[in-house]
């Protein structure tokens, strides 16, 4: 439906959306949430959206906050959309985009007025065999997280650990069951994992804000 339709809601705002493109998901809103509550934005912070897709994140963010934002995403089709939902919300002087694998893309600073947010694949194959069909209308890239579903979070966590520690904010969405093993995962490089449920009562937001030294 929300690609016959051609724009769907996020945060009350307008995105365009179509195929190519993972439709935003209301739990998503919570990501959004706890980033303003807990990464002190303003006009002087940035916000890093990695893996943006249609940008609803990081445009959310720009608009509820002022802040500056970078979007990071690799695929065409994505940024063809992100784009266009920047210019359709008027925040063009605000959120910038960088067409760039997250494994490839250099930060010139990091420092403690940044926030890094990231909405990852994450679904288990097992998960993926299961979706219902419009789902599957999605781009597969955006979903699939590998046999277990952990596969790019070990990845990341592995390349991007210093620069997450370096960071005021750091929260990422995960899939049902997760926690306990990116959790894991965050510790292990330096951060304090901390969780926020969805309207559901799952495990669907891990953050840290960095520690006072």
């Amino acid at each position: 439906m929300q690609y016959l339709l051609g724009e769907w809601e996020f945060y009350g705002y307008p995105f365009k959306v179509g195929k190519g493109v993972l439709i935003p998901r209301p739990e998503t809103e919570l990501l959004v949430q706890l980033t303003i509550d807990n990464g002190q934005l303003s006009i002087d912070s940035t916000v890093l959206d990695l893996c943006a897709g249609t940008g609803c994140v990081g445009i959310s963010l720009a608009r509820e906050t002022g802040c500056n934002v970078i979007a990071v995403e690799n695929s065409p089709e994505a940024v063809m959309y992100l784009k266009q939902n920047i210019n359709l919300n008027n925040i063009e002087n605000l959120v910038k985009i960088a067409h760039a694998d997250i494994f490839d893309y250099q930060l010139s600073t990091v420092n403690c007025q940044l926030s890094i947010v990231i909405n990852p694949p994450y679904l288990s194959a097992c998960e993926m065999s299961s979706l219902q069909t419009e789902v599957m209308h999605e781009p597969a890239e955006a979903l699939f997280g590998g046999s277990d579903g952990l596969m790019f979070y070990r990845r990341f966590f592995n390349v991007w650990g210093e620069r997450l520690r370096q960071a005021h904010l750091f929260a990422c969405e995960i899939g049902d069951g997760q926690s306990v093993a990116v959790g894991k995962m965050m510790d292990k490089i330096g951060l304090d994992p901390q969780v926020m449920r969805d309207y559901n009562g799952i495990d669907r937001v891990l953050y840290s804000v960095k520690r006072n030294t």
